[in-house]
């Protein structure tokens, strides 16, 4: 049974039991900022199980996309090596949220895994908590499953936690026993043994109890069930091969891999880790930036640099000499694209994502090996390459440290390991700590029991500011600072401050939550609104509305005058100049988007945004810049849009149904099952909770004022609508007129002329410099050669150059000069400056010098004279020192180098 039938029968049988099949969820979670990538099923519904998010269904089940190669679950340095190790998996799973329990998921379990696998019963055996008598009664009297079958573990094989507090519950397991050629020959070999003979393959997990604090456990009232079962651990056991690397879902992967390397896949050899690599990094590497990863230096983006790299290294040692990932990538793709048919959408984008990153990667690789040569050179006697620089190779150039062993030891070196491993610690506790402070921010306490409270007494906050900018309502909470941060108060006073521009500076900003609100709560890229809150003797500004978890809209108020008070009605008022400003560059986003994909291919897709009432920034996946011809034909195309007025309309819908009508979901955002379809025309539509315009034409103008890349494969652009267009033109109409001016141009139409003028006038200039200094460059040459010397069996020009703001590139133009001149000749030249206490060093060996001279070899012998550092070939080695009275010795120390090397004269 292959992998597809195995995924296609498990949803369909718990579609059949009453579950909903949801989609897979992205790998980027959406709602857990303490977890780099989803790693199990039960990621997306970790808040369903706490209760802070309601499904329209009780049963679900999925098969979800998993990677398992950062932060706690890390996987990475196995792959390859292990049978079962993979960054990129699927998760099979059922779910209960409150409805069925222990009889019904252990029902679900067997029957599935014996009648739809067909897995024979006799080789199957089950564990439980050593104290869930209950589970162990319903398998046994349930299922008929033998009491002999039926092993009791401790709390740590067997029981499940959330967290320190919260959610938690027992486990039972099945496992199957794959015989004894896979056992570890022991006379003890059993259930529970670490050997490969009882292979564990389906968890269910009962969420039955909430630990607090103190580590008690309350029952919850409405128990789940979490089920977990490896997709590719189920084929290799239903294919009855070794590893999960010989299922169809990885053979068929390997074989187009030995295609593209020329060589057959052998599991018996050494190279088969080598195959096994690339073909699970394929897999996490095109399903990771199918879902939005970039590789980067941080983050998310950090472990996806490392899968690339770790890959290509592998490939390295299969004889591959450039690109070949994006191909390897292209393969999943045509594999899973019946799975995930979005894959086929993004394929362009993400085979051009992966090589981009694998060119740049062998560009750093020959970087990083000219520095291990820098180091080398360093080192003197010692032979002992320090922790620190191997650190650097491997995290700055992406050298693992197998690479550098292999490196140092054909150089008769060895590396301070400890010191790496230092490195390495220090590196992963600034990882921890910068991840603490990325993504989605912890939700305060305060917030989440407001959310508890207002819940129960059915009084969330409702939003009314897609029908109106003004309203009354109930003040249900008022947060004020604290020394111990937000603290709830029933009331607030204005302090008894002068009335000064100065002192209402000063005065504490508070926050309230209305049971409805017209203002914006900052989200989608959307900044929240600005406004006025007034009523019972109260006035105060409202100069930011946050959305701090999704049910709460938070008013952060200035209070000017009076008391606000728990429980009082308050007029609620937005500044509708800067909600109008706002919801035109919100909809011109919405323009733009549909203009990209239109220009440069429907690979476009949202990486992040700004909408703000003076002008919108929008982040795209793209992977050159934009000519100055297709920004020209955005533009226009949303400037024609905008002035034929087309309709915008917004209207509520299922997502499913939205999705299925071509709304395109935005970059980030958590959807629920009711959304906001905002269309314009008949061209765009999207998912949106923003602020919009009735018509296009109430955008008036859009001006893109620039673009740039911000990460790889990552464009932004800047732009600027009605009035801030028009300021922008202005402030750019400014700049021309200045430049006209300082030109002394009659008018404007004159500028292109004037500077001209100056850039011919320039270039005369430069040919003559150039002129002056091919004269004293070839004086030069001739002073050098007159002064040579014979070392050994070679001639010596060696001297220092007269300071030239060109630094070391006049030592090149002199030593090729001297190159042609003198092809027999070693050349060392040096040169102080350009900046103050630096030198340039130069050293060559000409064309027909005597055979076994190396010029980074002598530079490396005079480069301490001058504490200098830089590297080179055999023909061509420079750098630069901090220590030019060292100059002279060091190029007068060439001669007897090359006498030394050659042989005495």
């Amino acid at each position: 049974m292959k992998v597809a039938e195995i995924r296609s029968r498990f949803l369909k049988y718990f579609e059949k039991n009453g579950h909903t099949v949801v989609e897979s969820s992205s790998l980027v979670p959406q709602n857990d900022p303490t977890l780099l990538f989803t790693n199990a099923g039960m990621v997306q519904f970790k808040d369903v199980f706490l209760g802070k998010d309601r499904r329209p269904y009780t049963r679900a089940t999925t098969s979800q996309k998993c990677v398992r190669a950062g932060g706690k679950h890390n996987d990475l340095e196995n792959v390859g090596f292990t049978a079962r190790h993979h960054t990129f998996f699927e998760m099979l799973g059922n779910f209960s949220f409150g409805d069925y329990f222990k009889k019904e998921a252990i029902h679900f379990a067997w029957e599935f895994v014996t009648r739809e696998l067909k897995l024979p019963k006799e080789r199957l055996y089950v564990s439980v908590f050593e104290k869930d008598d209950e589970a162990a009664e319903i398998w046994h009297n349930q299922e008929g499953v033998a009491k002999d079958r039926i092993y009791r573990f401790g709390e740590k094989d067997n029981f499940w936690s959330m967290g320190d507090t919260g959610p938690c519950g027992p486990c039972s397991e099945i496992f199957i026993d794959r015989g004894e050629k896979y056992g570890c020959g022991k006379a003890t070999c059993a259930m529970g043994c670490d050997c490969d003979r009882y292979m564990e393959f389906w968890n269910l997990v009962f969420m039955q109890f909430d630990r607090s604090a103190d580590g008690k456990l309350t029952p919850l009232p409405k128990p789940s069930v979490d089920t977990g079962a490896g997709l590719e651990r189920i084929a290799s056991i239903l294919q009855e091969v070794d590893t999960n690397y010989d299922t169809d879902i990885f053979r068929q992967i390997i074989a187009r891999t030995a295609e593209l390397a020329g060589q057959a896949y052998d599991p018996g050899k050494e190279s088969a880790v080598s195959f096994r690599v690339i073909a699970d990094h394929s897999r996490s590497t095109a399903f990771l930036i199918g879902d939005g990863v970039l590789p980067s230096n941080e983050g998310r983006g950090y472990v996806l640099r490392r899968i690339v790299r770790r890959a290509i290294r592998h490939g390295k040692k299969l004889g591959f000499t450039g690109p070949f990932l994006h191909k390897t990538a292209g393969y999943v793709i045509d594999q899973m694209k019946d799975a995930y048919p979005d894959l086929v959408e993004k394929r362009a984008f993400i085979e051009k994502a992966v090589l981009a990153e694998e060119e740049q990667f062998f560009r750093t690789l020959e970087r990083g090996l000219a520095l291990m040569d820098e180091e080398i050179a360093k080192l003197g006697a010692a032979r002992t390459l320090p922790g620190e620089v191997a650190f650097k190779l491997y995290d700055t150039y992406g050298f693992p440290l197998d690479l550098t062993r292999v490196i140092c030891a054909e150089k008769s070196l060895a590396i301070d390991e400890a010191g790496f491993e230092k490195a390495m610690d220090r590196q992963r506790e600034m990882a921890r700590k910068h991840w603490k402070g990325s993504g989605e921010e912890a939700t305060s306490a305060i917030y989440l029991q407001l959310v508890q409270e207002l819940s129960a007494q059915g009084k969330l906050p409702r939003f009314t500011g897609h029908e109106s900018t003004h309203g009354s309502a109930q003040a249900l909470a008022i947060l004020v600072p604290g020394e111990k941060g937000l603290q709830k108060a029933d009331a607030f006073s204005t302090p008894p401050l002068a009335a000064t521009a100065d002192s209402a500076e000063k005065a504490p900003i508070i926050e309230v939550i209305f049971s409805e609100t017209p203002f914006y709560g900052e989200s989608g890229g959307q900044v929240g609104d600005h406004g006025r809150v007034t009523g019972q003797g109260f006035e105060g500004e409202v100069i930011d509305v946050q959305r701090p978890v999704p049910e709460l809209i938070v008013a952060h108020v200035r209070p000017k005058t009076g008391a606000i008070r728990v429980g009082a009605e308050y007029r609620q008022e937005t500044d509708q100049e800067l909600r109008a400003l706002t919801a035109r560059n919100h909809t011109a986003t919405h323009l733009l988007h549909w203009a990209l994909r239109e220009v440069l291919g429907k690979h476009v897709k949202q990486a992040g945004s700004l909408v703000a009432p003076d002008l919108l920034r929008f982040d795209f996946t793209h992977f050159q810049a934009m000519t100055a011809e297709e920004l020209d034909r955005i533009e226009n195309m949303i400037n024609e849009k905008i002035w034929a007025t087309q309709p915008v309309s917004k209207k509520e819908m299922k997502k499913d149904d939205a999705i299925a009508a071509g709304a395109i979901a935005f970059f980030g955002e958590k959807y629920g099952e009711k959304v906001r379809v905002v269309r314009i025309g008949d061209f765009s539509t999207e998912l949106c909770g923003g602020t919009h315009v009735d018509s296009s034409g109430e955008i008036h103008l859009f001006k893109i004022a620039g673009e740039s890349g911000i990460a790889a494969g990552v464009r932004r652009i800047i732009a600027y609508t009605s009035k801030g267009a028009f300021s922008y033109l202005r402030a750019r109409d400014a700049e021309v007129k200045a430049i006209r001016d300082h030109l002394r141009a009659s008018s404007t139409d004159e500028i292109l002329g004037k500077l001209e003028k100056l850039a011919q006038g320039e270039r005369e200039l430069r040919k003559q410099i150039e002129q002056l200094q091919a004269k004293s460059a070839s004086g030069e040459v001739d002073e050098l050669l007159a002064r040579a010397v014979q070392a050994g069996a070679a001639k010596v020009v060696a001297g220092v150059c007269a300071p030239d703001a060109q630094g070391v590139k006049r030592l090149r133009d002199i030593c090729d000069r001297l190159k042609q001149k003198a092809p027999d000749a070693v050349i060392a030249l040096g040169m102080n400056g350009p900046e103050e206490g630096k030198a340039a060093l130069l050293v060559a060996v000409g064309p027909k010098a005597p055979q076994g001279l190396s010029a980074v070899e002598l530079f490396r012998e005079i480069a301490p004279l001058i504490e200098a550092r830089g590297g080179g070939k055999a023909d061509l080695a420079q750098g630069g020192g901090t220590k030019p009275a060292g100059l002279s010795e060091a190029l007068s120390r060439v001669s007897t180098l090359v006498s030394g090397k050659t042989g005495k004269s």
